[in-house]
């Protein structure tokens, strides 16, 4: 089934980068309206090394018919209302609509109530979906047809513009991504570089 593709491609992309959450029989569709006409799926994903909480995405294959739209709508209402806070922020549902002209795929998209939505479109590989996500790829290569890392290339422009932070950049892209906030975050960015290694 395409939504067991899916739910293999977000392991993949996930591998390495996030810890996903064993099963989350909680959050699937407690009434019958959406399971008439909607495969359903929930992936829970945490970054590795961090003590923020978990991302939920809702996955489902429906067809394209008002019916379906408004149960999905309200199966991403009923988990945010289960989901702590702040986890609310990173409610996320990825749909697999049959038969969704891409107008309207846009339209599901830009609508944020309750969650942020993903459609894929007719022309789009599940790769390609991920990639208009938080599970794109870390490319280092500009010019290689994949979203770009935004966090190295401010770092590569800062290097570009300030030479002598150049021994510095893969440390610093480290502890950015350590998961340390506040005065962690700054004491430990602030150690990499030796007095007087700063220029004035």
């Amino acid at each position: 089934m395409p939504i067991d593709s899916m739910i293999a491609a977000i392991e993949a992309r996930a591998y390495g980068r996030f810890t996903v959450a064993p099963g989350s029989n909680e959050l699937m569709p407690a009434s019958s309206q959406l399971t008439e006409f909607a495969c359903t799926s929930v992936s829970r994903l945490q970054r590795n090394g961090s003590s923020a909480g978990w991302r939920t995405i809702l996955l489902a294959e429906v067809q394209f018919t008002s019916e379906a739209i408004q149960a999905l709508y309200s199966w991403a209402a009923d988990v945010r209302e289960q989901l702590p806070e702040p986890e609310t922020a990173d409610l996320y549902m990825f749909l697999l609509i049959n038969g969704i002209p891409d107008e309207e795929a846009a339209r599901i998209e830009t609508d944020d109530r309750f969650c942020r939505k993903v459609v894929q479109r007719d022309s789009e590989s599940f790769a390609d979906l991920l990639d208009r996500t938080f599970l794109a790829l870390i490319s280092h290569d500009a010019g290689a047809g994949v979203i770009g890392d935004p966090l190295q290339a401010a770092l590569t422009g800062l290097a570009d513009e300030h030479p002598w932070t150049q021994g510095h950049i893969d440390v610093w892209r480290e502890i950015l991504l350590s998961g340390k906030t506040g005065a962690d975050l700054a004491r430990a960015l602030a150690s990499v570089v030796k007095p007087g290694g700063v220029a004035p």
